[in-house]
């Protein structure tokens, strides 16, 4: 692996620190090994030299609540829908794309067979580090249950290719369904523990899965050394979760500050998605059942945000983009800024969320030690948050210390 010298650039390091200009960053083996004064690094002798020009150069984005399995269009007619071909060339231009878009490191939140987490790392696909959940879990008739009404018929997964949602009920079949997404690969077990917008069978405040049940769940993760996440809009839901001990809500919309106060002193993480419900509400063919559900929640999920950065509770970064071609990923920056401002809008989306994937001794921040996961960003994302959006702002990614985007 070739050293790599990043030379006049101004350091966004993340760690909450003010930019820095004029800064030159070393890479070698992989990983920041000098920070200093533009000019003060000598490169080494098979070094390559980036001349960054005083652009930013700040550690690559996360997002901690990706779907790139989700590339259904919802087509009726058979010759409009996907074979399992189209569906893994949908699934890698996704991934490829986070990347393009300046994301390094990315948590599917479900329905992402831990195959393409594989498939990166071993270089048969170009993208960003993925942490897989595999399947997820759901209740008979919860968020994630397709099936209509009127058929008994679930679709089944295919191991390597497709994860579809494992509709189990009763303590023992969560421990089996979560046994066997970690056998697969999943480095944390998803629930839905809560209603959901798309799904047509459960009001939004539903609950599902009982306090054991999801305990059991959280005792399989932990018996692996990981962790569940949890789909939970409602306050009630969160409850449940917290009372079996799940460390990630997804979404929390509808919170209380009783359970923002709980979620802070239980070390637990909230990862709100704001972006996806502006991007549904615009969405023509949305069902009206749907529309109803994402207006409700999204007059709600300002106040749940402010609420649980108020009770001191670390609050992550998630999209929650779905279909094919998903794009602008960092729009969800952007919205969250509105909320917590440009800062800690993008420390959710670095430091943050690398504490959340238990990475935090490896990405997150520019430091001497960690993985160079890094973007050089034309613009002051905390002047103008916006310019995380359009992936021609990245002319420069690295991940691993490796060059994987070069537009200079």
């Amino acid at each position: 692996m070739t050293s790599l010298l990043l030379n006049d650039a101004t350091l966004l390091d993340c760690t909450g620190a003010d930019p820095r200009p004029y800064v030159s960053v070393l890479v070698e083996d992989g990983r920041v090994s000098r920070i200093g004064d533009a000019g003060s690094i000598a490169a080494p002798t098979d070094a390559q030299t980036v001349d960054c020009a005083g652009r930013t150069l700040m550690p690559g984005l996360t997002d901690a609540h990706v779907h790139f399995g989700a590339v259904d269009t919802g087509a009726a007619e058979p010759a409009e829908q996907q074979s399992h071909v189209s569906y893994v060339l949908n699934v890698a231009d996704n991934i490829r794309i986070a990347l393009d878009e300046g994301f390094t490191t990315v948590r599917d939140a479900g329905g992402l067979d831990p195959a393409y987490a594989v498939a990166v790392a071993t270089g048969q696909i170009v993208g960003p580090r993925i942490l897989p959940s595999g399947s997820f879990l759901t209740i008979t008739g919860g968020h994630g249950d397709h099936r209509s009404p009127w058929t008994d018929q679930a679709e089944h997964s295919i191991p390597g290719l497709v994860a579809h949602s494992e509709i189990v009920d009763g303590a023992d079949e969560v421990r089996r369904a979560a046994r066997t997404q970690l056998r697969r690969g999943a480095t944390q077990v998803k629930l839905m523990v809560s209603g959901g917008v798309m799904s047509p069978n459960d009001p939004l405040e539903s609950i599902q899965f009982s306090v054991p049940e999801i305990r059991a769940a959280v005792e399989e993760a932990h018996a692996f050394g990981k962790y569940v996440m949890a789909h939970a809009h409602t306050a009630a839901s969160i409850q449940n979760g917290l009372e079996a001990g799940v460390r990630s809500f997804e979404h929390g919309s509808m919170l209380d500050e009783e359970k923002a106060k709980r979620i802070a002193q239980q070390d637990a993480f909230m990862v709100p998605t704001t972006v996806i419900l502006e991007l549904l509400l615009r969405w023509e063919g949305m069902p009206e059942f749907s529309r109803q559900k994402a207006e409700l929640v999204l007059g709600q999920t300002a106040d749940s945000v402010r609420m649980a950065r108020a009770a001191g509770a670390k609050i992550g970064s998630g999209s929650d983009l779905l279909g094919p071609r998903q794009r602008r990923r960092g729009a969800e920056i952007v919205t969250k800024a509105k909320l917590l401002g440009a800062m800690d809008a993008i420390l959710s989306a670095t430091h943050v969320n690398a504490e959340l994937f238990r990475m935090e001794d490896r990405i997150g921040t520019v430091e001497i030690g960690k993985d160079a996961d890094l973007i050089l960003v034309d613009g002051q994302p905390l002047d103008d948050v916006g310019v995380l959006v359009d992936a021609r702002n990245f002319p420069l990614v690295v991940r691993g210390g490796v060059v994987v985007k070069d537009a200079l």
